[in-house]
């Protein structure tokens, strides 16, 4: 799969083997392997897509996706939105009720993505350092109960 540009975009170099599995390692209190999961996207045999979900977090009924990529080439082309409905699916027939997502603030392609799936709740945001580079990161959420206004208002604190 292609994403590197995401990685040079935050100033991280890509993951290698011992690097990804230390970051699936690293999780919050409280919380193991078992509650996380990981969805991919396939494109004619090749990966295309890419995602972590924590779920339970940070309280029960509600699931986090802590990171979603895309092949380069692939972008565009529904397999984001893809991942995301398999996720918010599996989230409502585990009985959550909320779906939230962390978008660092600079990347527009991805807010617009997490805005056209329903992400419109902005719960938090709070200044991060990924690599050698500052960002803000944003936490939006989703309801998954069907009927469910959206709501939108004042942000929380950092």
């Amino acid at each position: 799969m292609r994403a590197l540009d995401f990685f040079e975009e935050v100033g991280d170099p890509p993951p290698t083997p011992e690097s990804f599995q230390a970051d699936l390692d690293d999780l919050p209190d409280g919380y193991s392997r078992a509650d996380e999961a990981i969805y991919r996207a396939y494109r004619d045999g090749d990966l295309s897509g890419y995602a972590e979900v924590l779920r339970g977090f940070p309280e029960a009924g509600r699931w986090i996706i802590g990171i979603v990529l895309v092949d380069a080439r692939q972008r565009g082309a529904g397999v984001g939105r893809g991942v995301v409905d398999a996720i918010a699916e599996d989230a409502r027939a585990a009985g959550a009720t909320a779906l939230a997502a962390g978008v660092i603030t600079t990347r527009e392609r991805s807010l617009a993505l997490w805005r056209r799936e329903g992400f419109t709740t902005e719960v938090r945001r709070r200044p991060i350092v990924i690599g050698d580079v500052e960002a803000e990161v944003v936490r939006l959420e989703r309801s998954l109960v069907i009927g469910a206004p959206e709501v939108s208002g004042p942000l929380g604190s950092a």
